[in-house]
Formats: C-alpha cells, structure tokens, sequence
C-alpha cells in the first residue's frame, strides 16, 4: 500500500461525481448474478470504464499462482486503511 499522502484526493485527482455510482451499480448487478447462479458474471475478467466517451472495455485476467489471496497457497489477507478515512469526501 502506498504511504499515506502519496496518493491524490479524489478532488485533485478528478473523479467524476457520478462515477462512483456507476460503478455500485454494476459492483450491485454483479453480486445479485452470482447470488441468483445466472447471467455471465466478471468472474477472470476487469472491465474498464470511460465515462468521458461512455465506453466499456474487458480485460481477461490470468490467475496469479503465487497470488497470497486467490493462488495455490492462499491465505486470509488483512485489510489496511489509511490513517485518513475521509480521502474522498468533499
């Protein structure tokens, strides 16, 4: 993780408002497909989003063997925050 400081605040950095509702909209859409068992989830798959030119692309994902959360040897990884919680509010 980056130390605290080094990364820009959402306002300097230039998220666009809506985005991130955008994007809990379809984080959403994705947990009600798994939980129903339909659909095609993002399972091995990153997608992108332009909202500047309202564009989607897909990446496929190669699983990571050595990966510490989803290879071979996984482990439990704890999650870290930074000693900012406020980083994106205005």
């Amino acid at each position: 993780m980056p130390p605290p400081g080094s990364v820009p605040r959402c306002q300097e950095a230039g998220v666009f408002g809506v985005l991130p509702g955008i994007v809990g909209a379809i984080q959403a859409t994705e947990a009600i497909k798994l939980i129903l068992g339909i659909g095609r989830p993002l399972i091995g798959r990153l997608m992108l989003i332009d909202a500047l030119d309202m564009e989607t692309m897909e990446m496929k994902l190669l699983q990571n063997p050595k990966c510490p959360v989803c290879g071979e040897d996984s482990q439990q990884v704890e999650l870290k925050d930074y000693e900012d919680p406020n980083l994106c509010e205005g």
